[in-house]
C-alpha cells in the first residue's frame, strides 16, 4: 500500500545525504506540543521545491557556536538538527563549508531540531553547487572549524607530549606543541571531554602542527563538546 504523502516526506528526511524534492507548496510541519509549539493558524505554505539534504554547518547564536546538520532547505528557510537550546525568535547564523552564510530567525524548536526562517531568500541550486565543491573562496573547502584553547596531550610511541588545542573540526585539529612533530607522524591525541583519537600530522609550522583524524569525530560527539566551555576553553569552576 503506498505511503501517504506525509509519511513519504518523513522517510526521505531520514536518508542521510539524499537529495530529493518535496511536493510544491508542502506545509511546514511545526512542533505539536510544548511551550514552543506553533498555533496551527501560524502555519504557512512552505516555499516551492523544498530539498531534503544533509549538510554540516557551523551554527552561531550570540556567543555560542556549535555544529548543526541541515536536513531540508528552501529559498525561505531550513530545518536543522542541533545540540543545545535555541529559543523561538532567536537570531542565528549558519556557515557552510564553502563559506556560504545563512542568517535567519528560529521559528520553532523541538526534540533537537529547529526551524529557521531566512532573513533573505536563498538560491538553493547555487548553494548546493557550492556545497559540492572541493574548494571555496579561501582555498580548499573544509568542514566547519571551531576555536578552542585547552590542554591536550599528543601520544607518540609511549611518550606523552603536552600540547594546546587551537582549533578543531570533525576531520582534524590544530595544536601548538614544543616538541618537533614530523609530517605524517601517526599519533594519538587526548582531548579533555573527547577522549583519545588516532591522528596523523599533515603540516608542521613553528611550534604548531595540523592533525587529521583517522576516524572523523561523530556529529553527536563533537556538537555537545563545543557547547561545554569548561572543556573547550579549559575553564575552571570559577570561570578562570
Amino acid at each position: 500500500m503506498p505511503l501517504p504523502p506525509s509519511s513519504r516526506l518523513g522517510a526521505a528526511d531520514e536518508l542521510s545525504g539524499s537529495l530529493g524534492a518535496a511536493p510544491d507548496h508542502a506545509v511546514e510541519v511545526a512542533p505539536d506540543s510544548g511551550p514552543e509549539a506553533m498555533n496551527p493558524r501560524d502555519l504557512v505554505a512552505r516555499a516551492p521545491r523544498v530539498t531534503t539534504i544533509l549538510l554540516i554547518g557551523k551554527l552561531a547564536a550570540g556567543d555560542r557556536e556549535t555544529l548543526c546538520r541541515v536536513r531540508n532547505i528552501s529559498e525561505t528557510g531550513m530545518m536543522a538538527e542541533v545540540h543545545g537550546s535555541f529559543t523561538v525568535n532567536e537570531a542565528v547564523e549558519v556557515t557552510l563549508k564553502a563559506g556560504d552564510t545563512l542568517a535567519g530567525t528560529v521559528r520553532w524548536n523541538r526534540a533537537g531540531r529547529i526551524g529557521v526562517a531566512f532573513d533573505e531568500k536563498v538560491d538553493v541550486p547555487e548553494l548546493l553547487a557550492h556545497a559540492a565543491m572541493r574548494s571555496g573562496a579561501e582555498g580548499i573547502a573544509r568542514g566547519p572549524r571551531f576555536t578552542a584553547d585547552c590542554p591536550v596531550a599528543l601520544l607518540v610511541v609511549g611518550y606523552r607530549h603536552p600540547a594546546r588545542l587551537v582549533d578543531i573540526s570533525q576531520g582534524g585539529a590544530r595544536v601548538t606543541v614544543a616538541s618537533a612533530m614530523p609530517r605524517d607522524q601517526l599519533l594519538g591525541i587526548a582531548i579533555p571531554g573527547l577522549g583519545e583519537h588516532e591522528a596523523a600530522v599533515r603540516w608542521v609550522g613553528e611550534e604548531a602542527c595540523g592533525l587529521v583524524f583517522l576516524e572523523p569525530l561523530a556529529f553527536a560527539e563533537l556538537g555537545p563538546w563545543l557547547l561545554d566551555m569548561r572543556a573547550r576553553f579549559g575553564k575552571q569552576e570559577d570561570g578562570s
